[in-house]
């Protein structure tokens, strides 16, 4: 009975060294960007951003994502317009990166 005790501890110790390193893969850190926006489909869900440096960065988006104007109200992408300003943050998944959050100001002379 000693035995298979022992061997019932081993057995969740070597599960648990198998699994903790998985689950901590599942949750990724978000990256940051920083730019204009230089073009949004709302029908396809993408954007571009481009940075100061003239870095395109082209971001999936969906109903997660949350998008905050700065001017203190809430905001939806169809808000975001062509030369906005924005901070984003995304995660890679697969080959795309996802927007989870995104800050703006509306560019010069639009909304």
């Amino acid at each position: 009975m000693k035995r298979r005790s022992v061997f019932m501890t081993v057995a969740l110790v070597v599960s648990l060294s198998l699994v903790l390193p998985l689950m901590a893969q599942e949750k990724k850190k978000a990256e940051k960007a920083k730019g204009d926006v230089g073009l949004l489909d709302l029908e396809k869900n993408y954007m571009i951003l481009v940075t100061k440096e003239g870095k395109l960065i082209t971001l999936d988006f969906d109903e997660k994502s949350k998008v905050t104007m700065l001017e203190p109200k809430g905001a939806k992408m169809s808000d975001v317009g062509l030369g906005s300003s924005a901070e984003v943050e995304y995660q890679s998944k697969d080959d795309k990166k996802v927007v989870t959050k995104m800050e703006f100001r509306a560019a010069k002379g639009g909304e």
